[in-house]
């Protein structure tokens, strides 16, 4: 499995689907196991045009079935396809990283979006549950919530972080400590179920 498809073609995560294309078909074309014939490194040629193939049809993939998802309840708003076309780009982008896990980097590029709709608001409390800042966090999950009431994504989320919140000032009450073992596996949990709501899945289901 790749772990950074993009890396594989060149491309970063915010590139639209024409230039990821455009880097598959160079690349298919640079590493065809045609061009290497009675060549001594075909073998590595046809590994790496066999990684391209992966990468694309991941990043493919991934992007298909992250427009389907999004554009269901939520997302089918008109706030997230009112802006540019570049701000679209850019919100693909955050998307990908936080399905990526690349918390930071998602809010880095949302730092650059300064139309600030709710399903920013939304990709940014996840963003920040994923590099433990909580009270942001919290503070923009409710923000989304309240520019869109009707949400469900929204509401389960706030609904989320305050159990999270409750949770752990509970066992920092009862225990005298800071962190701890329930304190852990809430954080997997919430974080758990975020990244199912981007398309991801980070403890599979037993």
């Amino acid at each position: 499995m790749i772990n950074d498809p993009y890396s594989v073609l060149g491309v970063s995560p915010s590139a639209s689907n024409d230039e990821v294309k455009r880097a598959y078909r160079e690349l298919s074309r640079k590493y065809h196991p045609d061009s290497y014939v009675d060549n001594p490194l075909s073998d590595l040629a046809e590994e790496k045009f066999k990684e391209v193939q992966e990468a694309y049809d991941m990043i493919m993939k991934q992007r298909e079935g992250g427009y389907s998802s999004w554009n269901t309840s939520s997302s089918q708003s008109s706030n997230y396809s009112s802006g540019s076309g570049e701000e679209d780009v850019r919100m693909q982008a955050v998307a990908n990283y936080i399905n990526s896990r690349h918390y930071i980097e998602a809010l880095n590029v949302l730092r650059s979006i300064n139309n600030r709709t709710a399903r920013w608001y939304y990709y940014s409390a996840i963003a920040n549950v994923g590099i433990g800042n909580n009270i942001e966090a919290m503070d923009h999950a409710q923000r989304a919530y309240m520019m869109e009431p009707g949400n469900p994504d929204y509401a389960n989320l706030v609904n989320q972080l305050q159990w999270r919140t409750r949770r752990y000032q509970g066992s920092s009450v009862n225990s005298g400590s800071g962190y701890g073992m329930d304190d852990l596996c809430c954080d997997l949990w919430c974080a758990d179920t975020c990244c199912e709501c981007m398309g991801g899945d980070l403890i599979p289901c037993c």
